[in-house]
C-alpha cells in the first residue's frame, strides 16, 4: 500500500466586488455621430471591459444623453474602470475612418491629416450617482408593482422594455449587445 500524504490545498481569497450604479453622461462628442454608431462604440467598449478589466454588468441602459449602468469592479472608484472605457473608444474612434455627421468641428475635435480621426480633448462621460430607485431594479430584471398608476414609472418601463440598448433584453430571455451577468431573483 501507498502512504497517502495529506497535503492542504492552499485557498486564495476571491476578489472583492463593489457594486456601482452609476450613471455617466455623454459629453458632446455624441452630436458629432449617428446616435446608432454611438450607441454600438458605447456597447463594443463595455463588452471589452467586461472581456478584459473584470467588469461585471448587471443592468445597463444606453440613451442618446446617458448610459446608466449598475455594475461591480473590484476597485472602489468607478474611475479607473471609466478611463479604460474612453480609452477604448478612442482606440475604436481612430481605427474606424467614420466620417462625422455634420461636418461642422467643434472644438472638442482636432482633424488630424491622416486620416478622418478626431482626437477627444475632453472626457467623454461625466460620472454621477444613479438617482433613479425605479431604474434600477427594471434594468436589473426586476419587477416594480404599485397598488396605484404612476405615469413616469409606465413610461420609464416603456422605455426599457421597447429599448435595444437596455439589459432588459437579457433579462427577458434573449441576447442583448452587452455581455450582462444576469442577477439572481
Amino acid at each position: 500500500m501507498k502512504n497517502v500524504e495529506h497535503t492542504s490545498e492552499i485557498v486564495l481569497p476571491k476578489k472583492r466586488l463593489y457594486t456601482h450604479q452609476t450613471e455617466l453622461k455623454i459629453g458632446n462628442w455624441k452630436n458629432n455621430f449617428d446616435l446608432n454608431y454611438t450607441h454600438t462604440l458605447i456597447a463594443i467598449a463595455l463588452n471589452h471591459s467586461c472581456k478584459y478589466h473584470d467588469l461585471i454588468v448587471n443592468g445597463y441602459l444606453i440613451t442618446a444623453k446617458s448610459v446608466y449602468l449598475v455594475v461591480k469592479t473590484p476597485e472602489k472608484s468607478i474611475e479607473n474602470m471609466l478611463n479604460k472605457i474612453e480609452d477604448h473608444i478612442h482606440l475604436l474612434l481612430k481605427n474606424d475612418n467614420k466620417t462625422l455627421k455634420n461636418k461642422n468641428f467643434n472644438i472638442d475635435f482636432i482633424l488630424d491629416n491622416e486620416d478622418v480621426f478626431f482626437e477627444i480633448q475632453e472626457p467623454l462621460f461625466k460620472v454621477s450617482p444613479l438617482k433613479n430607485d425605479d431604474l434600477i431594479p427594471l434594468i436589473t430584471g426586476k419587477k416594480i408593482e404599485l397598488p396605484y398608476y404612476d405615469r413616469r414609472l409606465e413610461a420609464l418601463k416603456k422605455l426599457i422594455h421597447h429599448h435595444p440598448f437596455c439589459s432588459a433584453i437579457d433579462y427577458s430571455g434573449a441576447i442583448g449587445p452587452v455581455y450582462v451577468t444576469l442577477l439572481k431573483n
